[in-house]
């Protein structure tokens, strides 16, 4: 298990750009929650998921998120 309180670092512009490869879309997942301000996460969610399925199967988008969403949102 990840240390949640340890601190996050900031994601770098290059971790922003959504992935060409599966094996990077949940690393693109966590930098793009990371810089979603509280208030803006469920909007960060939709886009991410929105953007992703457009190069990688919904299905594997959706279980991909889930596990993210596990760690990243126990973390705020």
């Amino acid at each position: 298990m990840p240390d949640l309180a340890a601190a996050r670092p900031d994601p770098t512009e290059q971790a922003l750009q959504p992935p060409a490869a599966m094996d990077d879309l949940e690393g693109w997942l966590v930098a793009t929650l990371r810089v979603a301000p509280t208030d803006g996460m469920y909007a960060a969610v939709a886009w991410a998921e929105r953007t992703a399925s457009e190069r990688f199967a919904p299905d594997l988008v959706v279980r991909a998120l889930r596990r993210v969403l596990s760690v990243e949102l126990a973390g705020r």
